[in-house]
């Protein structure tokens, strides 16, 4: 039986815990839909997401926007960063 832990590493596996609990969150508890109390969550999420993921997490900006509340752009985030921490630059990547 092969383990988590022999695909990420901790590191990775906590950041990706993090962001999955930030939009599971969102999702459990209705009032932080809300227009104020909502916000007030993403900023705190953003903060969160620029300490775990610096510059790249600024994609959580996209919290802000009213209707994208329902995306889970925190796990978006996450998928993002391990893209271009496993296989570099999206430029390196597909360059012919």
């Amino acid at each position: 039986m092969s383990s988590i832990f022999e695909y990420l590493s901790y590191g990775e596996f906590t950041r990706l815990v993090v962001c999955l609990s930030l939009d599971l969150v969102e999702y459990v508890i209705p009032i932080l839909l809300t227009p104020f109390v909502g916000d007030l969550f993403d900023i705190i999420g953003l903060g969160i997401a620029l300490y775990l993921f610096g510059w790249m997490g600024l994609l959580d900006i996209l919290e802000l926007i009213p209707g994208l509340d329902f995306l889970p752009i925190n796990f978006f985030t996450w998928v993002i960063w391990m893209f271009t921490r496993r296989w570099g630059t999206i430029e390196n990547t597909f360059s012919d």
